[in-house]
């Protein structure tokens, strides 16, 4: 298989896999057929880090179309592709992407997306590292909203059921205060990211609906970590990128 194949590039982080010519099928959102014309590529030649790359993002694509069908493929592809560039490996263009940061921001993006759902703790990991780098996910309100979502539906569910089968309604403990307090730590997780969500949203009209949700998820985390009180909130939010994003607990 000629290895000039898959760097052609359809509009905006929207990769065009090929077989010689151009065929943008991920930009016609023609999902089956290129993951289809890129598992020839890839039994001809396995480690071709191009195809690699462009059907990991097209995961992302077509699941955020409501498709997710290829969720366990692009994983896998996704995953490929970042362990090479890690390890030095290059493709012949980085197009669609603005480099070789750039396009693992958006490979790690999608692995955070992709596993979302099945794999929320993991998620995160994939979600900060994608955060690491400069590029335009490191702006991008999504990539803290699904921060948050991964810390909500991870951490936070596990360690909150956990304590309210314990120590609900119970006199408090050195053992409750302590679980009370791993559970802070998670709860200020997903109020610095749904903050970092909002500041990056800006005041977009576009934006509006989902700021107001944002902000009145955290709001509800906010309070109970400020004794009732959203005082300090609006200061929060404006500073919020400012600070360096915080580690997983």
């Amino acid at each position: 298989m000629n290895s000039s194949c898959g760097n052609g590039v359809s509009s905006k982080r929207s990769p065009s896999i090929c077989t010689g010519v151009k065929i943008p099928f991920i930009n016609e959102k023609k999902f089956t057929e290129a993951y289809s014309t890129g598992a020839k590529i890839l039994a001809d030649e396995p480690n071709y880090l191009r195809a690699q790359i462009d059907l990991g993002y097209a995961g992302y694509l077509a699941a955020s179309a409501k498709n997710e069908q290829f969720n366990s493929q692009a994983l896998e592809y996704a995953r490929a592709a970042i362990q090479a560039i890690e390890a030095g490996k290059t493709p012949n263009e980085w197009a669609p992407f603005k480099g070789k940061d750039d396009t693992l921001a958006y490979l790690n993006y999608a692995v955070g997306f992709l596993t979302l759902k099945t794999s929320p703790d993991s998620a995160i990991d994939s979600l900060l590292k994608a955060a690491q780098f400069e590029s335009d996910i490191k702006r991008t309100p999504s990539t803290y909203y699904f921060l948050a979502v991964a810390y909500e539906s991870g951490p936070y569910k596990t360690l909150s059921a956990a304590y309210q089968k314990d120590f609900a309604d119970k006199p408090e403990t050195p053992a409750s205060k302590a679980a009370l307090e791993k559970l802070g730590v998670v709860m200020d997780r997903i109020v610095d990211a749904y903050a970092r969500a909002i500041a990056s949203a800006g005041t977009d009209p576009k934006t509006q609906q989902s700021r107001n949700e944002w902000l009145a998820q955290m709001t509800t985390y906010y309070k109970f970590r400020h004794n009732n009180s959203d005082a300090g909130l609006t200061e929060f939010i404006a500073g919020a990128l400012q600070k360096p994003l915080p580690p997983k607990p």
